[in-house]
This record gives C-alpha cells, structure tokens and sequence, in this order.
C-alpha cells in the first residue's frame, strides 16, 4: 500500500510539475501595447560658421542641425542620426 501511495505522489507532482511548466493554472500574462513613438527630435540652433544647410527633408524627415561629432547636418531616423554633412572643423568624418 506503502508503494502505492508512493507512486500515486509522484505521479500527481509530475502532473502538477508539467501542467505549471506548460502553464497551465497560472493567469496568463497580458503584454502591454508598446509606448508610442516619440516625437520627432528637433534640431539645434546652427552655428554661424555652419556649412549651408544641404536640404530641407530627407526621404520624408526634416533634415537639422546637430552640435555632436563637431556639428553636421542630418536626420532623425528610428531613435538615431544620419549624417549628410563632413565635420565643417575637420573638413571630413
């Protein structure tokens, strides 16, 4: 009897074990809709000595003045810059 109930434990934690692996039982987890998109970064004020400015819009975003890597112009795509000018200091990358 002793083997019996031994047995019949195990098997119900293994039940119990592959039913909470799988899920089951558990409140299923809901995802949050992602964040809206930000806003589209504005550029900076450009300095005098600034090369001229080499367009007005880039496949569709405004092109802008950013003071980083010595100052260039370029856009904003995806969280991230795209130079369309040379370093206007250096004359080059």
């Amino acid at each position: 009897m002793t083997s019996i109930k031994t047995a019949l434990t195990s098997v119900a934690a293994a039940g119990i074990f592959a039913a909470a692996t799988l899920g089951f039982g558990a409140a299923s987890a809901i995802a949050e809709p992602p964040p809206p998109p930000p806003p589209p970064m504005q550029g900076e004020v450009p300095p005098d000595w600034a090369p001229p400015k080499p367009n007005e819009f880039f496949d569709g975003h405004p092109v802008v003045w950013y003071s980083g890597w010595g100052g260039r112009w370029g856009v904003w795509i995806n969280g991230q810059f795209l130079t369309l000018s040379s370093n206007p200091v250096t004359n080059g990358g």
